[in-house]
């Protein structure tokens, strides 16, 4: 049986986020423009009934600092420790808690730009990729060194997601902004291009249980899927046609892998596909379709029936399905860019939150 961790993140397309070389430079707190307190990263243990922002750094010599004011953008879980934790800001490079967000740390070596994707093998927790602007990151010694394994030679070429497989965790994907899927089968020594699509690709998504299937979600141009790692692929847009909206992407997840159950979030709304992506049907929300700017959704891993999504201020949580919803208010005013179920204790969850300039 196949198997891949699971990976979060949140790619905002309106945002142009740049990453320098690998010695990113120093952080510096409020980078990027933000403002206030509301940002960082908040944690519940009671499925959002309350938050509890955790952003504190123990700096060098015991000082307490916070990066509460700084914009996230991407977010990981160790596969085989839930309790580590990363967070990839808009600016100011990459942060990591060993205690499920107690504390935090940053990499000495990636203390600015953007963190767009994280990810760590799920065979070997002290090798992490990053996707840092043009750039592709690597660490072999839990943090402590970084090296870049991958530059992008387009200076208007954005790296927008890495994922790892972990039947065989020397395979690596990488999506960019220009549309092109790489992949690597030496753990990142050297890439080919494998398919090219008409539009930025958004979203990656592995199937944990057999990691030969891939679904990749581009910008504005609909959802492929492949069944062979890439040798072959399916055109999932005749489904989504009948949907207003639909192509234009915030977010998938694969909600049951072994039912290849799938919940789309875009422009419409959110639809679902129980099929692998062969037909959609839109669940009824609180809102009208397109009444709603749902960037963030999540599932529990556990109960596929226990949905979550965020809008600017509001969080909704559905136990059936998607038949009825409750609201919370969130505890931030920036946009959510993040929002995850612990794989272990799905009752906790993590939200992260980017100040959008109007």
């Amino acid at each position: 049986m196949r198997k891949t961790i699971i990976f979060f993140g949140l790619i905002l397309s309106a945002l142009v986020l740049t990453g320098a070389g690998c010695q990113i430079g120093p952080f510096s707190f409020g980078g990027g423009g933000a403002t206030g307190n509301d940002g960082g990263i908040f944690k519940t243990a009671d499925k959002a009934e309350s938050w509890t922002q955790k952003t504190q750094i123990l700096a060098v010599g015991g000082a307490i600092k916070n990066f509460g004011n700084i914009n996230i953008i991407s977010f990981a879980f160790d596969p085989s420790d839930h309790n580590a934790i990363y967070a990839g800001s808009a600016g100011n490079g990459l942060f990591y808690s060993y205690d499920a967000g107690a504390s935090w740390q940053q990499p000495t070596q990636v203390q600015g730009g953007a963190i767009r994707s994280i990810v760590i093998d799920p065979k070997n927790k002290c090798v992490i990729y990053l996707a840092v602007g043009n750039q592709i990151l690597k660490s072999v010694d839990c943090n402590r060194n970084f090296v870049s394994i991958y530059q992008e030679t387009r200076a208007e070429v954005v790296l927008n997601q890495i994922i790892i497989d972990s039947y065989n965790s020397a395979n690596l994907f990488l999506g960019n902004s220009v549309g092109d899927l790489l992949k690597s089968s030496d753990a990142g020594k050297s890439w080919a291009v494998i398919r090219h699509f008409d539009n930025s690709i958004a979203k990656m998504v592995m199937n944990p249980l057999d990691t030969r299937k891939i679904y990749v979600a581009t910008q504005d141009y609909g959802i492929f899927r492949t069944g062979d790692s890439g040798a072959s692929w399916v055109d999932l847009n005749q489904g989504l046609k009948q949907y207003g909206g639909a192509f234009v992407f915030h977010n998938l997840i694969l909600m049951d892998a072994k039912a290849e159950s799938l919940l789309l979030s875009s422009q419409y709304g959110l639809i679902k596909s129980g099929d692998g992506g062969v037909s959609w049907t839109a669940l009824a929300l609180l809102t009208p379709p397109s009444g709603a700017d749902i960037k963030v959704v999540a599932v529990n891993p556990q109960n596929p029936k226990e949905i979550f999504y965020a809008t600017p201020s509001t969080f909704y949580k559905s136990f059936d399905g998607g038949a009825k919803w409750t609201t919370k208010k969130l505890p931030s005013t920036r946009q959510p860019t993040v929002l995850v179920n612990d794989p272990v204790e799905p009752k906790i969850m993590y939200v992260a939150f980017l100040q959008v300039k109007n």
